[in-house]
């Protein structure tokens, strides 16, 4: 077994194997240093730099600036299908663009000649609220400047200045990532627990779907007690999945009882709910419908001929669909509303290359960062400036209302 991870990984995974067990442990080391540089600028970006923001709206924002500063750009974030990354990514590999806005995306295993890795901002929201970037966080993104084998030469890492409102690099935290990815300080990651999730075998089996809650229950009090004796392990939190049985339920009508009737049994049903689609995901009810009750999904699949009408939005939510219905598709075959993982690819793959046309176009991809009313920078995440806003609303000052 091979088992890669950070090295702050190392004693939690001696924890997970027997004791006695033969562990060769292999440290690899950054190749190459980075080099911690002053800000940079539309104009001042080297060849082959990203420009690093954390958000959709951002990252178009700053794509659109570099166009209208006379860069060539693209973009890379975790809305586009698979297809359209690996183009963007050879797009700047092989020099047709000069720079790449990215989100953190960029940190998950995407190595790219970048000879530069400009931070527009430090801040992300992280599904609960906004915060700052941890060192180590940081530091993975900043690594991917200068990485070996890639002939990018030296990689330098600095903040990116935007003439966007609210987008603000800490300069602090930079210092310390760029350390970090050298080895020169600690990046801050604790990697001290792991998570046990429950298996059908697990919950032992239940045949109606109705039971499924109360052996979640059960597995819950058991799993508990078991990390008692072992303070690295931490029993899953099975909220998901009562929603996700919920969202089930609620699609094909089936009573809330124990013993109430369900369409399929409860491996089926368990089946779904442990399937990785989001509840609040558009397919999911139609593909809880698909398998419990047997309604056809086709009328999902859109003709080519829209796919390439549709504007950017649209076509990465029509190839998060087929992501989806694939996903399904794979684990329920033609129990899945009739629909082949071949219908769903081509599905997926027409509105990857019409993402990739749209981006191919050297155009700007939204209007996010101009305002609506007087087209003047603004913060990506409002439609209009400061001073619009408050024009817009001024009409309301000194207005009395008599009730």
């Amino acid at each position: 077994m091979h088992v890669c991870a950070a090295p702050e990984a190392e004693d939690l995974l001696r924890k997970l194997f027997a004791p006695g067990a033969d562990i060769t442990v292999v440290r690899h080391t950054r190749h190459g240093t980075l080099s911690r540089t002053g800000e940079f600028r539309a104009a001042t970006l080297p060849q082959a730099s990203a420009v690093v923001a954390f958000s959709r709206k951002a990252v178009l924002a700053l794509h659109r600036e570099l166009l209208e500063a006379g860069r060539s750009a693209t973009v890379l974030y975790g809305a586009m299908p698979p297809a359209a990354r690996r183009e963007q990514i050879r797009r700047l590999s092989e020099g047709e663009v000069e720079v790449i806005v990215t989100t953190d995306v960029i940190g998950h295993g995407v190595n790219l000649p970048l000879s530069a890795v400009a931070f527009a901002e430090t801040g992300k929201y992280d599904g609960r609220s906004r915060r700052e970037l941890l060192i180590w966080e940081a530091g993975q993104i900043a690594g991917r400047a200068g990485r070996r084998g890639h002939d990018a030469g030296e990689g330098l890492v600095g903040g990116y200045r935007s003439r966007l409102p609210g987008l603000t690099p800490r300069a602090r935290l930079l210092d310390q990532a760029v350390q970090a990815a050298n080895g020169a300080r600690p990046g801050s990651l604790r990697v001290t627990t792991a998570q046990l999730r429950p298996t059908w075998t697990d919950l032992g089996q239940p045949k109606q779907p109705g039971e499924i809650p109360h052996a979640l229950a059960g597995w819950t009090a058991a799993a508990r007690t078991a990390a008692q004796e072992r303070s690295w392990l931490r029993p899953m939190p099975v909220d998901e999945i009562h929603t996700k049985l919920l969202a089930a339920r609620q699609a094909v009508g089936a009573p809330p009882d124990v013993s109430g009737r369900w369409p399929r049994d409860g491996h089926t049903v368990w089946s779904l709910i442990t399937l990785p689609i989001d509840a609040d995901r558009p397919a999911y009810p139609a593909v809880c419908r698909a398998v419990l009750n047997g309604a056809a999904l086709h009328h999902l699949i859109r003709p080519r001929t829209i796919i390439e009408r549709m504007s950017l939005s649209h076509a990465e939510e029509y190839a998060a669909t087929m992501r989806d219905l694939r996903t399904a598709v794979l684990a329920f075959g033609r129990e899945c509303g009739g629909l082949s993982a071949e219908e769903v690819a081509v599905g997926e793959q027409a509105a990857a290359e019409r993402i990739n046309q749209l981006v191919a176009a050297s155009r700007p991809l939204a209007t996010h960062g101009s305002c609506a009313s007087c087209g003047e920078p603004c913060a990506p995440w409002y439609t209009h400036c400061d001073a619009c806003h408050s024009a817009r609303f001024s009409c309301n000052d000194g207005v009395r209302l008599d009730w």
